[in-house]
């Protein structure tokens, strides 16, 4: 007989933990399963906040699904890097740990598009209380100068511990001088709803261990919550127009009284839609796969967050200790480009978009920075630091990116990955953000604070758009920031899943990641991830007459956190 239980939450990244502990914590204590199809994540070296990488990037890891994208032929046929995180935590896991929660000004863009203000600023800054554990203190004193979160913008008791880093590289100050010799102001919080200028996002890490949405969310699970692992979903089971349940690739069957929530990711959420006859038809009929509910937008709207990364070889400061403990967060800029709002390109966006990214709180691009010594790991473009030499690397990202992309079937077989094209840099405006931002950086690169001690520039030969763009053709990645692919909207010839989670047409089914996001929110997105998912349990908790959600945490952890 099958196992039936009140919710099931297929994926236990950020959302899906979120969801799955709020759920079950609520006054009415619904029995709810979480379904991950990796494993538990546990190991000690899985926590790590270095060594994790040697593991999470294995060819054989068990922690990432090691996804590439389709080839980039406008792009000299790169195929990508696509990592996911695979297990408890999901790609909180894997990732870099940067937080930082992105512009007011695109919640309230999200909130007017859908028709919902849940989704405005006004409330996510009031959910962001409940995830956020945040430390505030500057450990470079050096530093407290251009850093200072207020204690009004933040929480210092919600799930996940946030810190600024606890050792930071010694020369990580002077990006900020370089911004200033260069005009751009300094932000002493980028996550206080206005990214825009140099500054520094927090780090979900302590005392060398990385916080994840597993730790955070289900180290205490209650009686009502179960979890289970090695686990991979093979369909949803519907029956007539209402999802009942799950059914694994190993035939297990799983009911659900009350609702089915994917919380699988951008790109394993569409591909379970497709697999269960949810999606455009005539990418189901060509696989076999018949059709139970015919929606076009699955699988569509693929947006992220794409860079290219240059760098510059330096004499090392001898005054400045360096050592293996020198492992630093990344200081972040948020920065309007004049260049990209007078070009062609942007005036042949349409009136909205153009409103919308004038808007004074969006960036045009971010640059992510970080000194290489020779305690560190090799970075980009292929420069190894010595002992009397230090690199300086930094990646520029594209905001509010205008291509996009897909996930479609390869097989009807749910072990085989998807086919995920991104299609970056295929429309004319996110080329000209890319160019601006590598040159953008290049500028600010070659301020007086690094001119005196670089020995070679490694990137573009000049700073035409034609060299400029040739280094990008060779040098493009992902940010993993991947979103969209089952997005929310007001109907669904526009949209999957209504602003309420609900997939249009379908009763008892919701998803719950960052696919339903309209657009990328220009932030580092594990955020937005906590955000949906503590959004979506108020959401369902109201419905079900679940009670109110609360913050549960472990007083150890909090302790912990403080020190």
């Amino acid at each position: 007989m099958a196992q039936a239980y009140d919710f099931i939450v297929v994926g236990a990244g950020a959302s899906g933990a979120v969801l799955a502990s709020r759920l079950a914590h609520t006054p009415a204590a619904p029995s709810v399963l979480l379904v991950e199809a990796g494993s538990t994540n546990s190991e000690a070296a899985h926590l790590s906040g270095t060594e994790r990488f040697e593991v999470a990037f294995a060819p054989d890891s068990p922690l990432n699904w090691r996804y590439k994208t389709a080839p980039q032929n406008h792009l000299s046929g790169q195929e990508i890097d696509y990592s996911r995180g695979r297990g408890l935590g999901g790609s909180t896991a894997i990732n870099f740990c940067g937080w930082t929660v992105g512009p007011r000004d695109d919640y309230d863009e999200w909130a007017d598009l859908v028709g919902d203000g849940r989704f405005a600023w006004m409330n996510v800054r009031r959910v962001l209380k409940r995830i956020e554990n945040l430390n505030p203190a500057i450990p470079d004193p050096r530093m407290r100068k251009w850093l200072g979160a207020r204690p009004e913008d933040h929480s210092t008791s919600g799930n996940l511990g946030l810190t600024y880093g606890e050792a930071w590289l010694p020369d990580i100050g002077d990006i900020f001088l370089a911004a200033q010799q260069s005009g751009h102001r300094i932000n002493p919080d980028v996550n206080n709803g206005d990214p825009i200028g140099m500054g520094m996002g927090t780090v979900c890490i302590a005392k060398a261990v990385r916080a994840t949405s597993a730790s955070a969310y289900l180290s205490q699970p209650p009686a009502g919550l179960q979890i289970m692992t090695n686990a991979l979903v093979a369909r949803i089971r519907i029956e007539g127009k209402k999802a009942i349940g799950v059914e694994t690739v190993d035939g297990l069957q799983l009911l659900a009284k009350k609702e089915v929530v994917v919380s699988g990711g951008s790109i394993n959420t569409p591909q379970i839609l497709m697999l269960s006859g949810i999606g455009p038809r005539a990418e189901l009929e060509s696989h076999g796969v018949a059709v139970v509910h015919e929606m076009p937008m699955v699988g569509k709207n693929l947006q992220d967050h794409c860079f290219s990364p240059i760098g510059i070889a330096m004499k090392n400061n001898p005054s400045l200790p360096a050592g293996p403990a020198s492992q630093s967060p990344t200081p972040m800029g948020f920065f309007k480009l004049p260049k990209v709002e007078s070009s062609a390109e942007f005036n042949d966006l349409s009136p909205r978009m153009q409103e919308r990214l004038h808007k004074p709180t969006v960036p045009a691009m971010e640059i992510a920075s970080h000194s290489i010594t020779q305690h560190t790991p090799n970075s980009f473009l292929g420069f190894t630091a010595t002992e009397e030499t230090t690199y300086f690397g930094a990646i520029g990202l594209v905001m509010n990116p205008q291509s996009r992309g897909t996930v479609t079937l390869r097989t009807p077989n749910p072990r085989d990955a998807p086919i995920i094209d991104p299609k970056f840099l295929t429309h004319p405006f996110d080329r000209r953000v890319q160019i601006e931002a590598v040159r953008e950086m290049m500028r600010i690169m070659s301020a007086p604070v690094y001119a005196s001690r670089t020995l070679q520039k490694l990137g573009p030969r000049d700073d035409s758009d034609e060299s400029i763009w040739e280094h990008i053709k060779g040098n493009l990645q992902s940010s993993w920031h991947m979103s969209g692919t089952a997005c929310m909207g007001r109907n669904p010839g526009e949209a999957v899943v209504d602003s309420r989670f609900r997939v249009f047409g379908l009763e008892h089914l919701r998803v719950v990641d960052l696919s339903v996001c309209p657009f990328v929110i220009n932030a580092h997105t594990q955020s937005v991830a906590y955000i949906v998912g503590e959004i979506a349990a108020d959401t369902l908790a109201e419905e079900h007459r679940l009670g109110e959600v609360t913050v549960t945490r472990k007083t150890e952890e909090k302790s912990r956190e403080r020190l």
